[in-house]
This record gives structure tokens, sequence and C-alpha cells, in this order.
């Protein structure tokens, strides 16, 4: 799924909250290794979803889900 799906699964499920995940641990393609959080933030902003609603950790990072 790329950045701009996962925007519209977000919406498609009515999600609360979203974790992006399985980007930017392996150059794979040409494209820059930042290139998929930038598109990520693009579709969300083109689709009205507040940047607090999707979250994207740092390599490491971890949240506790209540």
């Amino acid at each position: 799924m790329n950045p701009a799906e996962a925007v519209d699964a977000h919406i498609d499920l009515d999600a609360a909250e979203s974790i992006a995940m399985h980007f930017g641990t392996f150059q794979l393609t040409a494209e820059g290794i930042d290139a998929p959080l930038s598109a990520l933030n693009d579709a969300r902003q083109k689709r009205g979803i507040e940047a607090s609603r999707f979250h994207v950790f740092e390599f490491g990072e971890s949240m506790r889900i209540p």
C-alpha cells in the first residue's frame, strides 16, 4: 500500500488513529529514502487528516496504546 492508499484506508476504516510503518528501512527504489513520508504528509493534508491522527515513529521509538 502506498502512502495515498494508506490515507484512503484510514478514511475508509474511519480510524481514530493510524500508524505508518515499513518505510525508510531499506533503499529499494530510486526515490529518496524520505519520499514515502513526504508523500504521506501530502496525501494526509489533501484529505484533511490531522498529523496527530497518523503516527510516524523514529527508528526504535515505541508507543503505549491503552
